[in-house]
This record gives structure tokens, sequence and C-alpha cells, in this order.
């Protein structure tokens, strides 16, 4: 009989923490949300330093020679 007690206690466990999961949420402030997006594009827009960038369009490249007269 005792080893009924552990389905039950998991099922119990999985109900509860589904429910905690679904709860419903407030509302999210504007400040924050356009706060939590403008950090999320900042970080994209970030350089992986271990990755090589390419050169932005108008910098001088020293290997090639200028085209300009």
């Amino acid at each position: 009989m005792v080893w009924w007690l552990i389905p039950v206690i998991a099922t119990v466990v999985a109900v509860a923490w589904v429910t905690w999961v679904n709860r419903p949420r407030p509302p999210a402030d504007t400040h924050d949300s356009l706060r939590e997006h403008e950090r999320f594009k900042q970080a994209m827009e970030r350089t992986d330093p271990l990755r090589p960038s390419a050169p932005a369009p108008g910098d001088d490249d020293p290997a090639e020679p200028d085209p300009r007269p």
C-alpha cells in the first residue's frame, strides 16, 4: 500500500505545479516592457568577441588601394 503513495504524491505535486505556472499574471507595465525590449535589442546588437566583425561600409581596407583620385 505504501508504494501507491509515490504516484499519488507525484500527481498532486504535478497538478500543483501546472496550476502555479498557468496562473493569471498581472498586466506588464509599459515602461518596464519597453526597457526590457531595449535591453534585448542592445544585447542582439553587441558583437561576439570571438567572431571577427565585418568592416563597416565606407571603412578603408589597407589591403585595397584607394579608388579615389
